[in-house]
């Protein structure tokens, strides 16, 4: 990597980190997901209720084909493994929805992007450094997250387990491998679209599109429609590393100076 690469990586992530318009409301949503709703999961199971809408089906299901000593454990079970998965596909497609928007369109809007295109870097050297830069700290709020949600869960759950429930072979293979994947797709659309978009706004509107499979997701996994066993995962994993490669190369034949500016 050339030390302009370098540079612009540094220089992008400091200027994240120093953003309270940016930053903030990547911690703000995942701190609901993590904190919040895990908290309402494990309060609401001593009561015999998820604290959670969505979760009858999944219950139905696994009442019928495992056993617990009890209820609450079911639920806790249920809700750590099937329902906040999807969750930590949601965070990183977010984080990097909102970093990758301000990518190009940023520099457009504080009259840099001339000069950007001056520094000794090829169209792919600078979108490999633009999408270097926001994978950092979107991914970071993920572990972050992580971190976070294992904390609470584990606690939650040496009450109704009396052990350590977390982290299982699903939740590594989802945190280290599927994520950075899903964080890496969401960074290369939103920095391709940041690339043709006139304003910040008009990026961030773009999102929806590779928001909406991860809320239909979320959706599917907490009804019960389909389950992602650790096989699904690791090859879903696969496939998107290589839309992945696909769309960067993409992304860096697409355009031209003439064209960003």
């Amino acid at each position: 990597m050339k030390s302009a690469q370098k540079v612009m990586i540094y220089k992008d992530v400091k200027e994240v980190l120093g953003s309270s318009q940016l930053f903030l409301p990547m911690l703000i949503v995942p701190l609901v997901f993590v904190l919040i709703l895990p908290i309402a999961l494990l309060i609401g199971a001593q009561f015999g209720n998820s604290g959670i809408n969505g979760m009858d089906q999944l219950i139905k299901i696994f009442a019928a084909t495992t056993s617990f000593d009890n209820d609450a454990q079911l639920l806790v079970y249920i809700g750590v493994n099937y329902l906040f998965p999807s969750f930590f596909l949601l965070i990183p497609i977010m984080a990097a929805s909102i970093l990758g928007a301000s990518s190009f369109v940023g520099e457009k809007e504080r009259k840099t992007l001339e000069s950007l295109l001056y520094t000794p870097m090829s169209i792919r050297e600078l979108f490999s450094a633009k999408v270097v830069g926001t994978f950092v700290p979107a991914y970071a709020v993920t572990l972050f997250s992580f971190i976070i949600f294992g904390i609470v869960v584990n606690i939650g759950g040496w009450f109704y387990f009396g052990k350590l429930i977390f982290p299982t072979l699903k939740w590594l293979i989802i945190i280290l491998w599927l994520s950075p994947a899903v964080t890496l797709l969401g960074i290369i659309f939103m920095v391709l679209v940041s690339a043709k978009a006139a304003t910040f706004q008009e990026a961030q509107q773009m999102s929806a599109f590779i928001v909406l499979p991860i809320i239909l997701l979320v959706v599917g996994q907490s009804t019960g429609l389909f389950l992602l066993n650790e096989i699904i995962l690791l090859t879903l994993g696969a496939m998107i590393l290589i839309a992945d490669y696909f769309l960067m190369g993409i992304a860096t034949k697409k355009f031209s100076p003439e064209k960003l500016i």
